[in-house]
């Protein structure tokens, strides 16, 4: 689902003093007041796809830049209210709504998660009927649909595994590029990256592919996340779900050298340095991870899945 420093600009007079008998007094404040300066432009890597300073709804992108989420979601709602027709505040409100939720772990009562993503849902599915291609609108709507489903129970949710796989698979397939400030969101490379968690999480048996008309694939998944990283190097959230997938394969079929491939991917991950509150956390578990690699198959950042057959066998 962030960084560098932000470039100041500031006016400044200049005082001047002359060689003399006596110097010259500085001049009295003009009465005409001061044109308004203009607002601080953060500094971030020219990246496929970054919105220029001149798109619609920039400063909206500079917010999700500066992490300043609660601001950011504010000022979306008010977009929509004003113009119900333009597609983009409803995504860009998803995305507020997630990077503000994701730190939460599922059992965290201090936050209604399951009210949080369904409003995600519900802003990217009305994006969507004014836009019914939108690409942010459709992985937005994967990720609201996915999150219930982690924070549910990935077995009492795949009624919705199917609509989830096919939104981001639109997204992946899709070669226009985008790129948030600083790179936090990037398209299509986070629906990879999106659709590689996904074959991990969802159960492989027969079972799901009747229930859900889809299941998992653990081969599928490393794919998919060995092509987020090659497009995207350098991101903790990808790398380290590569290193999970890697782990959970090396658990399930008693692969060694997967096992030590995916450690090695976690480790590099601790060398990388984080970019927001998400990285943080991602670093957290990465650390655990490589201290319990059988945690990997039932790995999600908010929270671990029960994937028990024996709950659908019933």
């Amino acid at each position: 689902m962030l960084w560098t420093c932000l470039l100041t600009l500031a006016l400044a007079q200049d005082a001047v003093t002359e060689s003399g008998p006596a110097a010259e007094t500085a001049p009295e404040p003009s009465e005409t007041p001061a044109e308004p300066s203009t607002p601080a432009v953060p500094s971030y890597p020219d990246l496929p796809g970054t919105p220029s300073t001149d798109s619609p709804h920039f400063d909206l992108e500079v917010l999700y830049y500066q992490q300043e989420y609660d601001k950011g979601l504010a000022i979306a709602r008010e977009r929509i209210a004003a113009n119900p027709q333009d597609p983009a505040p409803y995504w860009m409100l998803g995305r507020f709504l997630f990077e503000m939720s994701e730190t939460y772990r599922k059992d965290d009562t201090s936050v209604n998660k399951m009210a949080v993503y369904t409003e995600m849902r519900d802003a990217a599915e009305t994006a969507l009927k004014v836009d019914p291609e939108n690409t942010h609108a459709l992985f937005a709507r994967g990720i609201a649909n996915a999150r219930l489903g982690t924070t549910r129970g990935v077995l009492a949710s795949l009624w919705s595994a199917k609509g989830i796989e096919r939104d981001w698979m639109q997204v992946a397939n899709d070669p226009k590029r985008y790129s948030s400030l600083g790179g936090n969101e990037m398209l299509p490379c986070d629906a990879n990256l999106a659709l590689g968690i996904f074959y991990r999480l969802v159960p492989d048996w027969f079972i799901v592919q009747v229930l859900a008309g889809t299941r998992g694939d653990l081969d599928k998944s490393l794919m998919y996340l060995q092509r987020a990283v090659d497009v995207c190097p350098g991101r903790i959230g990808p790398t380290k779900e590569l290193g999970v997938t890697q782990l959970c394969i090396g658990e399930r079929r008693a692969d060694d050298g997967m096992t030590a491939a995916g450690k090695a991917t976690l480790q590099e991950v601790l060398r990388l340095t984080p970019q927001n509150d998400t990285d943080e956390l991602d670093l957290k578990h990465s650390q655990m991870l490589l201290g319990a690699p059988g945690l990997s198959c039932e790995y999600s950042r908010d929270g671990q899945q029960d994937l028990d057959r024996s709950e659908l066998e019933q």
